[in-house]
């Protein structure tokens, strides 16, 4: 798969589902786009990792922090933002296979079914979106995380 290690997903997606915390970031059309944003994020809390800030994402998703979670540690750094709103799951597929690769992220896994699973790397990092509906909303996880040099 081009350098993407499914042993790191697995414990990209162990990682975040086990550890909690937030980032207290608003939602915009682009995570963190400006200097300034991204300053009060990095003022307000201890990390933030720098591959959020090269993520655009639609209008009408909202930040559900309760749902996220990061860690950095010596040996690894990711973690996980789930955003919410009411939008089609095909569009938002759509929409991030067409942004991810004009933002440098090579796409390197793809599927579609019930839910939508796209993964992505870039250097130094990988990127997985997980998007899925229930009746009331749409759920836009992104999990990312460093990919550690050998």
């Amino acid at each position: 798969m081009n350098g993407f290690n499914l042993k790191q997903l697995l414990v990209l997606i162990a990682v975040s589902f086990t550890l909690s915390g937030c980032l207290g970031m608003e939602s915009s059309t682009e995570i963190n786009g400006a200097d300034n944003a991204q300053a009060q994020v990095e003022q307000a809390q201890p990390f933030y990792h720098s591959s959020y800030s090269k993520l655009l994402l639609p209008d009408g998703l909202t930040m559900d922090k309760r749902e996220s979670s990061f860690v950095k540690t010596d040996s690894f750094t990711g973690g996980n933002i789930r955003f919410v709103g009411k939008l089609e799951l095909d569009s938002l597929g759509q929409f991030f296979s067409n942004t991810m690769p004009k933002n440098g992220w090579k796409n390197v896994y793809a599927s579609q079914g019930a839910e939508i699973l796209q993964a992505y790397t870039r250097e130094g990092a990988t990127c997985i979106i997980k998007i899925t509906e229930t009746s009331f909303k749409t759920n836009v996880d992104i999990y990312v995380a460093d990919v550690a040099a050998k």
